[in-house]
């Protein structure tokens, strides 16, 4: 009778172990999902970084243009004024 019951009890930690394990299993895959989704998710926010960046520069061009332009147009206003 005890080697039943010490089957019995083998047994059932054997079943609590396999249950632990598939309760570990469950969420070490979504960790993985998680991790992968984390990691999709940075790269597509580094791309959009790098293109804003790309974006401040063309428009830091763009002022540095219109400024040039604009101290040309005064400059030539001036030597207008100054020759009249």
């Amino acid at each position: 009778m005890k080697n039943k019951t010490a089957l019995e009890e083998l047994d059932s930690k054997i079943t609590l172990i396999l249950e632990k394990y598939e309760i570990l299993k469950e969420e070490n895959r979504k960790l993985k999902e998680s991790v992968e989704l984390n990691r999709e998710t940075e790269a597509e926010l580094r791309n959009e970084i790098l293109k804003l960046r790309e974006e401040e520069e063309l428009r830091i061009l763009e002022i540095e243009d219109i400024a040039q332009r604009i101290n040309q147009a005064i400059g030539k206003n001036n030597d207008f004024q100054i020759s009249a």
